[in-house]
């Protein structure tokens, strides 16, 4: 028998208390091969030394854990435990040199990471001295029966969530499990989804598109994927994450959400913003313009304590129609309606103009600039007015979180291949905390060590400065350490970056 030795498996018929002599010595030798044969077929055996190293294993063995008997033989036994089974090793090879049997399940490992279980019992051999010489193990795969206790387990209590949960294999995309929302949605049973193709649930489905998406999910580049898909023109949130089941074979995990009521709900809330938004600018406009005309002397002299009480009314009437203005440019981003004007602008004429635009607002903090990589031009399409807002929502905000006196670091520079362009906005201030950094970019969002007083800000400007960037397809990076400072990488395509589809989307805009 291929990689199986006669003395072994004798061993083992022994051990587990057949009669096994040898060949010569049995009247029947049929009655021993077959005892040999069923226990190679049903049993995987090994014959391990003292101190545990391979010295034989039988066909199963090399079946189940996928190493051939060259790749096994003079290996540690340990080469098949999983880390969870390295502790109880010591304990099995206590028991078996002090002449004990051992019993019990273990968490296996083959040779390609995935797991299995098995039923082990380690039978110890001694020499005619009474010295422990060898340890044979004879054992049971019960992975089946170990892994359907761990999905019942786990499907019921998956069964209880609201949200529609679903599983599918990578390499067919068929359905290997619905919880009970998710069979509710399309009428089904377990008997009906059961290795049921996606494409049968979703009209239209289209394989390839799908496999591109998900290719970040099977590199490892990404944890998990969030989009929004429509089924029946209902919207639908999915978060995909792909997983492995106890026995190493990957599964896509999707969960699924209705969010027609919130995608509702959010509309109506941009709808009651923009209006108020635009009822409010034409007499906050005035507001501001009467207070500034009064200050200026327009209306004749004012009292010193009058004059500081407008003052203060005139700062407050100017923050109210910046919100104001931040807020209509968002939600004309977000619809679709903020205009683009894309042509082939220099980055360096981009950031010199950015900088001689705000030197009056630096000049209140007493900050400088310093300016890099403008030796050369650096050629890009984009719209030069929506890049300059970006430019200047970076420098101010730079500006009121950086240290009195210290200068404001900008640079561009072109990639290696030449196909993005990455403006740098870098300050010398007070950071931005770790907990505050994944939400900077939403609305009304400042870090806890901002102070309000002093910067006036909105909560706004990178929330622009995101959005613009994002319909140019470009990125924004940020880093930042506390008491350090913080950096804005601000990357665009140079030229051809963006698809045909953007750029007709924002040339119709315009």
């Amino acid at each position: 028998m291929k990689n199986t030795s006669l003395k072994l498996l004798q061993y083992a018929l022994a051990c587990v208390g057949l009669q096994a002599v040898r060949k010569d010595r049995v009247r029947d030798l049929s009655i021993l091969d077959h005892e040999i044969e069923a226990l190679n077929a049903h049993s995987i055996v090994n014959l391990v030394s003292a101190d545990g190293e391979v010295l034989e294993v039988n066909d199963l063995f090399v079946e189940t854990f996928g190493y051939s008997t060259d790749d096994i033989i003079g290996q540690p036994i340990t080469i098949i435990y999983s880390e969870s089974e390295w502790s109880n090793f010591d304990a099995i090879h206590a028991a078996l040199t002090s002449g004990t049997c051992w019993t019990g399940e273990q968490r296996l490992r083959r040779k390609d990471g995935t797991t299995v279980w098995t039923r082990t019992t380690s039978y110890p051999l001694f020499d005619k001295s009474g010295e422990h010489v060898k340890s044979i193990s004879i054992r049971t795969d019960v992975s089946g029966s170990k892994f359907s206790d761990s999905e019942r387990d786990m499907h019921a209590a998956l069964h209880m969530f609201q949200d529609e949960m679903f599983m599918f294999t990578p390499d067919t995309l068929r359905y290997t499990y619905m919880n009970r929302a998710a069979m509710a949605r399309w009428g089904w049973s377990e008997t009906d989804y059961m290795n049921t193709p996606l494409a049968s649930s979703m009209p239209g489905f289209d394989e390839e598109a799908f496999l591109r998406k998900v290719q970040p999910l099977l590199d490892g580049r990404v944890s998990e994927l969030v989009y929004i898909s429509e089924h029946f023109e209902t919207p639908y949130e999915v978060t995909l994450q792909l997983t492995h089941t106890a026995d190493g074979a990957p599964r896509f995990v999707s969960i699924e959400r209705n969010i027609a009521e919130r995608l509702e709900l959010d509309r109506a809330k941009e709808e009651f913003t923009a209006t108020v938004s635009h009822e409010l600018r034409s007499p906050l406009t005035s507001i501001k313009g009467g207070l500034g005309l009064v200050l200026s002397g327009a209306a004749g002299a004012i009292p010193a304590k009058a004059r500081g009480l407008l003052e203060i009314a005139h700062r407050n009437a100017n923050r109210l129609v910046l919100i104001v203005n931040d807020m209509l440019d968002l939600e004309k981003i977000a619809a679709g309606q903020m205009s683009f004007a894309l042509r082939p602008c220099d980055a360096v004429d981009l950031v010199n103009e950015a900088v001689r635009a705000n030197e009056a607002y630096l000049d209140q903090y007493n900050i400088g600039v310093r300016i890099e990589g403008t030796d050369a031009p650096a050629l890009l399409v984009c719209d030069a007015d929506r890049m300059m807002q970006v430019l200047g929502n970076l420098l101010t905000n730079a500006a009121k979180f950086s240290t009195e006196g210290s200068d404001i670091r900008v640079a561009v520079a072109t990639d290696d291949t030449g196909d993005e362009i990455t403006l740098t906005v870098q300050d010398y201030g007070m950071g931005i905390p770790q907990d505050a950094q994944e939400t900077i970019f939403e609305r009304f969002t400042q870090a806890r060590n901002s102070d309000r007083a002093r910067t006036g800000g909105t909560g706004l400007g990178l929330s622009i400065v995101k959005a613009i960037v994002d319909s140019h397809e470009g990125r924004v990076e940020m880093e930042s350490s506390e008491g350090v400072g913080t950096t804005f990488h601000i990357i665009l395509p140079r030229r051809t970056g963006m698809s045909e589809e953007t750029t007709a989307r924002i040339e119709a805009a315009s």
